[in-house]
């Protein structure tokens, strides 16, 4: 079954990423839940406004005072971490290859490695040789 698309705010992913940490207590248990999510650097109405629409997508889930992450919502936040990190990439290839002053057989070696079609040392051996 493929995975659902989801277009997430900065602070949905934040939620996200903090309730795989740790289930984030539900603001709505008062006072003390407040100044746990206090505690772990979150705003709790922040929490209070974004939870309701991840329970909805079914990316949190409340349970026992707590809110936690879904294995759907495991599965978003993993999905956006690698499409970040592939968007890196492609911008660090991109500025190797555009650089005038960078050799053209280390943009080669840096888009190889950024593909995963070579490790490390492989990349620095290709750099090495003296063809």
């Amino acid at each position: 079954m493929p995975l659902p698309h989801f277009v997430l705010s900065r602070s949905q992913q934040q939620l996200l990423a903090e309730a795989l940490l740790r289930p984030l207590t539900d603001p709505a248990g008062g006072e003390a839940a407040e100044e746990a999510l206090l505690a772990r650097g979150l705003d709790p109405e922040e929490v209070r406004a974004e939870a309701p629409e991840l329970v909805y997508l079914r990316l949190l889930v409340r349970d026992g005072g707590l809110l936690a992450v879904t294995d759907l919502g495991a599965a978003v936040h993993y999905r956006a971490a690698f499409e970040a990190a592939e968007e890196r990439l492609a911008a660090i290839v991109r500025l190797a290859e555009s650089a005038e002053v960078v050799p053209p057989r280390l943009a080669r070696a840096v888009r190889r490695l950024a593909h995963g079609s070579v490790r490390f040392d492989e990349a620095l051996e290709e750099l090495e040789r003296t063809d």
